[in-house]
């Protein structure tokens, strides 16, 4: 099969720069077309369900609820499936309730929108809050006093969903790619064939590449402390286990997955864990694999089952 090119759109969604992109031959521009338009639509739907930012959006709607059962979006109630999921499969590293610890910290708005100030304590404040679920009614609930927030998960839920949506409107799709800020889902092949190449940027050398991950299906996701600064050192990644603004963990973290809301929620985990505990929580996940870079000076770490180019110059993604 003679592939031409790779047919791409471009724009902003979920508080960050997106992609979704599409191999399509000549004859195919029109479907081509067709799938870009329903994955942009799913992201869309995904950011009025998921996004805390948005005062009518249906999460706000059932943090705002009291503790009583809230109408949802099918997609919220799939979206706190799978972070209920993560919060067990990642030992309550991940915990999506974490939204009174991230407003304290300063992490109260959109992050264009954040202004610096000093971080609140926290008083009362609990991990693990109970989240009620009703698929068959369309309907969800939170323990009082508990407010969720997906960010990232949410993210790499609406990226898994938005891939889902290319493959539906065009099943014969050759290849396809979502990328919502760092959050990369893929399937197929890309133009040239063979698979998708996706470069990790050195968070410690601004242009330069750590390698490429060689990928013909997954996802990949990067979370770390150098991503989403705000205020005085302060970072938006939350330790649940100690209530606050983690203080161990690498510069940044890359983790390849089979979905994207699993590679994000693993990310997030490790974002939190020193070299130690990343390693045995990856040797304990044979489908996951992992890129460290520490703080400082010293090579990256790669663990797991991660495969890279030997080149660390790559024309391809970049997270």
């Amino acid at each position: 099969m003679t592939i031409s090119a790779l047919r791409r759109e471009l724009f902003r969604a979920m508080g960050t720069e997106c992609a979704v992109s599409v191999t399509t031959r000549p004859e195919d521009r029109q479907r081509a077309r067709a799938a870009l338009t329903a994955a942009r639509a799913e992201i869309d739907a995904c950011e009025r369900a998921l996004s805390r930012f948005d005062p009518g959006s249906d999460l706000t709607r059932l943090n705002d609820a009291g503790g009583a059962w809230v109408d949802v979006d099918p997609r919220l109630v799939d979206a706190l499936v799978e972070a209920i999921r993560a919060r067990v499969e990642t030992g309550g590293r991940y915990d999506p309730t974490i939204l009174p610890v991230l407003a304290a910290a300063g992490y109260d708005r959109s992050f264009e929108q954040l202004v610096e100030r000093p971080p609140a304590d926290i008083v009362g404040w609990k991990a693990g809050g109970r989240i009620g679920l009703d698929p068959e009614q369309g309907r969800a609930r939170l323990e009082t006093g508990t407010a969720v927030d997906l960010g990232g998960i949410g993210k790499g839920f609406a990226a898994g969903r938005a891939l889902e949506a290319i493959r539906h409107e065009w099943p014969e799709a050759p290849g396809g790619l979502v990328d919502l800020g760092g959050d990369i889902a893929v399937f197929g092949f890309p133009p040239e064939g063979g698979s998708w190449r996706i470069a990790i940027a050195d968070p410690r050398q601004p242009d330069a590449v750590l390698g490429s991950l060689v990928l013909t299906g997954g996802a990949v996701a990067t979370s770390g402390r150098d991503r989403r600064r705000f205020g005085d050192g302060l970072h938006h990644l939350i330790d649940p286990i100690a209530a606050g603004v983690a203080r161990e963990g690498p510069l940044a973290v890359t983790v390849v997955a089979p979905r994207a809301v699993e590679a994000e929620a693993h990310a997030t985990a490790l974002a939190i864990s020193d070299l130690a505990e990343a390693s045995d929580y990856v040797s304990t996940r044979p489908r996951l694999g992992a890129l460290l870079v520490p703080e400082g000076e010293g090579d990256a770490i790669a663990l797991g089952n991660l495969h890279f180019l030997e080149q660390r110059q790559t024309t391809g993604v970049t997270t």
